[in-house]
């Protein structure tokens, strides 16, 4: 099992009992075997098999990949159940680890947004290892710290607080924080994660 597949830091109890409902009821509405599935996100088939009987939690970014090939969001496969109106107080919304000393609080949550909105919180010095390529537009708004914004073909930008950068989002992109780390918004339409 790759390393990128698992995800450690997440409350597991809470969280793999729903996906892996979901995840079979989308993949059965999909018409796809799990076979067809693993070949068409990158992971191997026994790990989907653990995801779908809720023994194992995938990573943010393998649970991405599992999204884009059921035409689905990351959200979505979370917390299936939408609703036309959300609101995410202060301090509450689900929150995941992306990558060591960063994490990813969802702002709006269930299915059927036309856009997404997430934030994220990262120490210093932390480097998306990933690029990640999806439909749409996407937006980074930098509340506190300074974000750089790695796209293919451009030189890094720097961005600091009250600076906000736009791009499409099928451009490979990552990002990663500065030496005082960063809280930052990303909001993609339509939805990606």
């Amino acid at each position: 099992m790759d390393a990128d597949e698992l995800e450690t830091d997440v409350d597991k109890v809470a969280i793999a009992p729903s996906l892996g409902p979901e995840l079979r009821r989308r993949r059965k509405a999909a018409g796809l075997t799990m076979k067809e599935l693993a070949a068409e996100c990158g992971l191997s088939q026994p790990f989907l098999s653990q995801i779908e009987n809720s023994h194992a939690m995938p990573s943010l970014f393998a649970l991405h990949k599992v999204a884009q090939a059921l035409d689905t969001t990351t959200v979505a496969l979370l917390e299936p159940n939408y609703s036309a109106l959300t609101l995410v107080r202060q301090g509450e919304g689900e929150r995941f680890v992306l990558a060591d000393g960063a994490t990813v609080r969802f702002l709006t949550p269930g299915e059927g947004h036309r856009l997404e909105a997430n934030e994220t919180t990262a120490a210093p010095g932390v480097a998306m290892s990933h690029k990640i390529v999806h439909a749409g537009q996407e937006l980074v708004s930098v509340i506190e710290g300074q974000v750089t914004v790695h796209l293919d073909g451009q030189e890094p930008i720097v961005l600091e607080p009250g600076d906000t950068l736009s791009y499409p989002a099928t451009t490979p992109h990552r990002w990663s924080s500065g030496e005082l780390g960063a809280r930052f918004l990303m909001v993609s339409s339509p939805p990606s994660f």
